[in-house]
């Protein structure tokens, strides 16, 4: 007989989770596309991939990386897609050296700017790079004015043209600013893909975050449970986590610990109302607990309220 699920194993598959869901498959057959390119005469295709921060931008390009190892070969190692995660405050300098690094160059930085950009473009091209992934693109507009701005933006359209190669600017919405002060970048970048958070605004959107929770709710198999993608629950999680995919499992995975702190464990809207508590609203008042029966069903995006920057 099969043993039932522990709460270690629903904790894992909660967190190690990846869902198909239709804006994935889209997003994949985009990168693919790009991948499959072959460099020739005509500029390659790029992408600006924007979301809200926690609904799994890094994620799927992470696990998009991981389908594309590395691959030794004897004079050289080959790496199909290159993943840059960008830190704050980056120059081109810093750009060059930390794109360097992600290619294992171990004189990443070692050179002036102009030097290690060189070899940057020299080893995409002598590792066979099809795809350059620069993550966390909006570290790019963060910081300074418009010098800077107009500064990044004219190093990524040189090294897009020197490495002819296929690449993918991701971040938060605002990364868009960086198209805006540069049309030859923007002109290059025409396609941009939006990642929306789940919601309830409509029936199309509810049909599709219910599935999102049906999933989940997949994983949690011998602890009873409540309907968490019912239609009334799905609107509380619309409320409770803002439709962000890192909050929902960040929700569940705190839900399920409770649920298992019990002498007979079941995910109750209590339990859910006590993870909500704890880990996306510390200290929040009933009022303001979706899953607690005195919430007053407004957004929480007031003050210091969890997604109060989605109210601007």
């Amino acid at each position: 007989m099969k043993s039932k699920p522990s709460c270690s194993d629903i904790i894992k598959d909660i967190r190690i989770s990846f869902i198909n869901f239709p804006h994935v498959k889209r997003i994949l057959s985009a990168l693919d596309r790009m991948h499959e390119y072959q460099c020739g005469n005509e500029e390659a295709e790029h992408v600006m991939l924007l979301g809200e921060s926690g609904v799994g931008k890094s994620t799927l390009l992470v696990k998009y990386v991981e389908k594309h190892p590395a691959v030794e070969h004897e004079e050289f190692t080959e790496i199909p897609v290159l993943y840059v995660a960008i830190g704050q405050s980056p120059t081109p300098k810093i750009l060059a050296s930390t794109g360097l690094k992600a290619l294992g160059d171990p004189k990443w930085h070692v050179g002036k700017e102009v030097e290690l950009t060189a070899r940057l473009v020299f080893l995409i091209k002598q590792c066979r790079v099809r795809l350059v992934i620069f993550d966390e693109a909006n570290h790019l507009i963060d910081r300074g004015g418009e010098k800077t701005l107009h500064t990044a933006a004219d190093w990524l359209k040189g090294l897009v043209d020197a490495t002819r190669v296929s690449f993918v600017l991701a971040g938060i919405p605002r990364t868009k600013k960086l198209l805006e002060n540069n049309d030859q970048l923007r002109s290059r970048f025409r396609e941009v893909i939006e990642i929306d958070r789940f919601s309830v605004a409509n029936k199309s959107a509810e049909h599709e975050f219910r599935s999102v929770l049906n999933a989940f709710k997949g994983y949690l198999q011998g602890l009873p449970t409540i309907d968490i993608s019912g239609a009334a629950v799905t609107r509380l999680f619309a409320f409770a986590t803002d439709g962000r995919l890192r909050d929902i499992r960040r929700l569940l995975v705190r839900a399920v610990e409770l649920a298992y702190e019990r002498p007979d464990p079941r995910l109750t809207d209590l339990v859910l109302a006590e993870a909500f508590r704890t880990v996306i609203y510390p200290g929040s008042h009933d009022k303001r607990n979706p899953f607690h029966k005195a919430f007053n069903e407004l957004p929480l995006v007031k003050g210091n309220e969890p997604f109060a920057s989605a109210g601007l």
